[in-house]
């Protein structure tokens, strides 16, 4: 009986024991709520128009290229010298990052205005952040070039030419997107946005240095002059002779 009463006291003081540590010790911290990722900024607004060639078009497109992105309200302000070459239909360079290669894979797969083609130019206008791109084509030996417009997934009804039959010189066409399509595409970008390809020979202009006056235009000059003259006239009045008594001799010489 004393045994079991002693087992039972045992149990007690444990099991009180048990629950003053469990008492003492501090509650768990609250799990902290995962910070929700921010928001990635927006992607900016396509703007401005590439040149991309069509099939036997590299010469000529890469022309258009330098007139259209040397004009501001047309250049894509987003579009490097790279990307831009591999548009034109040049390979893309050793060492070029993955994404240059499969642009120029993309450009090269571009056969005209059939379907599978525009669904291309749509992927290659997002690519790029162009509102638009520029097909050259070669109609019977003779560059044309089209716009297709990247949000309707359609090419425009006009029909650009260069201004003569070399092709090299894009002018005209690039005058009259600029007014049709170039106000509407933002603003400009700053000039120092421009790829070196877009960049034109600058014209040295020169100031001529000013003419040297002659003396006699110079204010010295009069001045010395007034101030002589002044002298002269002090002096013929100081010495000339008006008293009662002089004697003026006139001198007639008999004709």
């Amino acid at each position: 009986m004393r045994r079991l009463a002693l087992l039972f006291g045992v149990i007690l003081v444990t099991a009180t024991a048990g629950r003053s540590s469990h008492a003492a010790e501090p509650p768990p911290p609250p799990p902290v709520a995962a910070s929700a990722p921010a928001p990635p900024p927006p992607a900016p607004a396509p703007s401005g128009i590439a040149v991309l060639a069509g099939p036997g078009a590299t010469d000529a497109a890469w022309p258009l290229a330098m007139a259209v992105y040397g004009t501001p309200t047309l250049r894509p302000p987003t579009l490097d010298e790279p990307r831009a070459r591999v548009l034109c239909g040049e390979p893309a360079p050793p060492g070029a990052p993955p994404a240059v290669k499969d642009l120029a894979e993309t450009v090269a797969a571009v056969r005209g205005d059939d379907a599978p083609s525009r669904a291309l130019l749509v992927d290659i206008a997002r690519r790029t952040g162009v509102r638009a791109l520029l097909v050259v084509t070669v109609d019977a030996g003779r560059p044309v070039a089209r716009l297709f417009l990247a949000d309707a997934g359609t090419f425009d009804a006009a029909v650009y030419g260069p201004d003569d039959a070399s092709g090299k010189t894009w002018s005209g066409a690039t005058q009259s997107l600029a007014r049709s399509f170039g106000a509407s595409g933002g603003p400009p970008p700053p000039p120092i946005a421009a790829p070196p390809l877009a960049t034109h020979d600058a014209i040295l202009v020169t100031t001529a240095p000013p003419r040297s006056k002659a003396f006699y235009e110079k204010g010295w000059f009069w001045g010395a002059v007034g101030a002589a003259a002044f002298a002269g006239g002090a002096i013929f009045f100081a010495t000339r002779d008006n008293g009662p008594t002089s004697i003026h001799l006139t001198v007639q010489v008999p004709h």
